[in-house]
């Protein structure tokens, strides 16, 4: 059984490389945000600061000022190794230790060998995983990935290697820290069931995250913004305009906040229905076991929270990153709901029911949903998400020539790749780049319209300060004379 549990890891790892690997190779990885990342892997594999210069519109900013995330400085070291894949490698790497996490977790519960491997693939068979890496790198993947093991080490009561795992969460990014906060405060009650002695540690822990958060998002986060704010609390600009009002407003308004997890802030709006899809596919992917289980629902509420009272529509739904931290969550709550079951053959049913229907509700929306997404980039089944758009082989050369030393503007799903240098700009925004970049006719217009996109090439062609190199066709080198 231990070959086969293995067979399993490895054989995920792959199909996680099939998406986000597979995709960044096919140049469907974006500068917003894997170019970000790359561009802070780099520098600091190169013993600079991190500073971001593709942000739009054209300003620069240090990398801590977007996200208090270590993970990009603490694995710099393998950049010399996979270069731009790193921290897709990496990434992935993380889903499979927290499937080893959860295999552990599963067995001290008393949960059977034989029923392991439905739980393991139910975890990786969720549309949260497949979502996140649709989209690139996120550091919140990686500290989501540490969640089995904290509740492991916790349960183990082993204090060091849990805190270290905790600390691993909230250098993940800033907003970890909140679902860290609820973390400890559910270790802390649990403590009374557990181990008394684990009260002391688990009211550490709510000390760390709830200091960690303040120290970033009131200190090291506006110190390093130009505009001298945390703009993550922009997304919730309708409650208040600063942290103090915006939890005042959430006091102040229980209800309305209940409702706001699956309505709109504004009404009518038909677009309430992309939150609606997203409570649906949850539940549908092992999420009402959550339901059943108070403390792993207390620690889900501050995802969805975070998630569903953004004012961005892009939040709202079953797409992109947003829900990552929910995939381990609902494993932890299927074990323990799975391991006070006393007959095996329920236990084994129930297992293999949760983990299909996890399975299959991913594969259905992998075609379909109302929230936004981009099959070619997330659907595992489309034939066409496996051919070359181009000849990769070819445009790689073209854009290996170009010195690192070179300031460089390209459009976004060339960023990801060119991010091995101090200055590079997101197309339109040249300012003082001495290299264009541009796939034609496959042109990624964002953040502009294919309409203006189009005409600013135009006049860069007839404007005489420029000279093409079509030779990595469709790849358009602009130099400038």
């Amino acid at each position: 059984m231990n070959r086969f549990i293995n067979f399993i890891h490895v054989f995920f790892f792959f199909v996680f490389g099939l998406v986000s690997v597979l995709n960044h190779y096919y140049f469907r990885s974006a500068g917003l945000d894997y170019g970000i990342a790359n561009q802070a892997l780099y520098q600091y594999a190169h013993l600079k600061e991190a500073n971001i210069t593709q942000l739009l519109p054209g300003i620069t900013m240090p990398y801590f000022a977007l996200h208090v995330s270590l993970w990009a400085l603490l694995v710099s070291p393998f950049y010399y190794v996979f270069g731009s894949y790193t921290l897709l490698i990496f990434q992935n790497l993380a889903l499979v230790f927290a499937g080893v996490g959860i295999v552990k977790l599963a067995k001290d519960a008393g949960i059977k060998d034989s029923f392991m491997p439905w739980i393991l693939v139910q975890f990786y068979a969720g549309f949260s995983l497949y979502a996140a890496l649709a989209f690139d790198y996120h550091d919140n993947v990686i500290g989501a990935c540490f969640i089995p093991w904290v509740w492991y080490y916790f349960l183990k009561n082993k204090q060091a290697l849990a805190l270290l795992c905790f600390v691993a969460i909230l250098i993940s990014k800033e907003n970890l820290a909140i679902f860290a906060a609820f973390f400890s405060l559910a270790m802390w009650v649990y403590a009374y069931r557990l181990n008394q002695n684990l009260k002391p540690f688990a009211a550490f822990l709510f000390l760390l995250s709830v200091g960690w958060f303040l120290l970033v998002s009131l200190v090291i986060m506006p110190s390093l913004n130009p505009l001298q704010k945390f703009e993550q609390l922009n997304r919730y600009s309708y409650m208040g305009g600063s942290l103090t009002e915006i939890v005042g407003y959430i006091i102040r308004h229980p209800l309305r906040m209940v409702e706001l997890l699956y309505k709109s802030q504004i009404q009518p709006d038909p677009l309430e229905v992309v939150k609606q899809e997203f409570l649906f596919v949850t539940l549908l992917s092992g999420g009402i076991f959550l339901l059943f289980k108070p403390q792993f629902l207390w620690l889900a509420l501050p995802i969805f929270m975070q998630k569903l009272w953004n004012k961005e529509l892009a939040f709202w739904g079953i797409s992109y990153h947003y829900q990552i931290e929910l995939a381990p969550l609902i494993s932890l709550a299927i074990i323990a709901f799975v391991s006070r079951i006393k007959s095996a053959k329920m236990q084994g049913l129930l297992l293999a029911v949760t983990c299909l229907l996890t399975a299959f509700t991913t594969y259905l929306f992998m075609y379909e949903r109302k929230a936004d997404f981009q099959p070619i980039r997330e659907n595992l089944f489309l034939a066409e998400r496996y051919q070359a758009p181009f000849n990769i082989s070819k445009v790689k050369a073209k854009i290996n020539e170009i010195p690192s030393n070179e300031v460089v503007c390209a459009q976004s799903n060339i960023m990801p790749h060119v991010a091995n240098r101090d200055s590079l700009y997101h197309f339109p925004f040249i300012k003082d780049a001495s290299i264009i970049l541009v796939f034609q006719p496959q042109l990624n217009a964002y953040p502009l319209s294919p309409e203006k996109a189009i005409h600013l090439l135009d006049s860069i062609r007839t404007c005489g300060f420029w000279q093409e190199d079509s030779s990595g066709f469709p790849l358009r080198v602009f130099v400038r004379k």
